[in-house]
């Protein structure tokens, strides 16, 4: 891969910085739907849902999709060069199994709140939890 072909990419958590790297295309679930970025791509920003940033390095036989689970945040874009911050994010590998114990918790909190700031936090953790769980059951 040449570096006119390909953008550098930045994956970043409050924890430490989960990727680092240069890649060929990537792939995010923006908020209202996905974006794809090509090297080239035109300077942007675009806030990020709840969901999977997938990182492609390579071509043809030696392509391989690096994928992680992002918990909301933004991503930048500004010459080949993109920045994504997020809440939280992990490596999908290095996710671990979702406990249906503490989706049911989460469920009952949210129908007990009663402050909707609080209700808000508490559904954002609990579509964390399922997009975790389907990320998992896709591997």
């Amino acid at each position: 891969m040449s570096d006119n072909k390909t953008l550098q990419v930045d994956i970043i958590s409050p924890e430490k910085p989960v990727y680092s790297g240069r890649a060929s295309t990537i792939s995010a679930q923006a908020w209202d739907g996905e974006v794809g970025i090509l090297p080239g791509h035109a300077p942007m920003v675009a806030k990020l849902g709840i969901g999977e940033v997938r990182v492609t390095v390579g071509e043809g036989a030696d392509k391989k999709v690096h994928r992680y689970a992002i918990k909301q945040g933004y991503l930048e874009v500004s010459h080949d060069k993109v920045v994504v911050l997020s809440e939280d994010a992990k490596d999908v590998t290095q996710l671990k199994g979702v406990n249906p114990a503490d989706i049911e918790r989460l469920q009952k909190a949210i129908t007990e709140a009663t402050d909707p700031q609080r209700r808000a936090e508490l559904q954002a953790d609990l579509e964390w939890l399922r997009s975790c769980d389907r990320l998992l059951k896709a591997m």
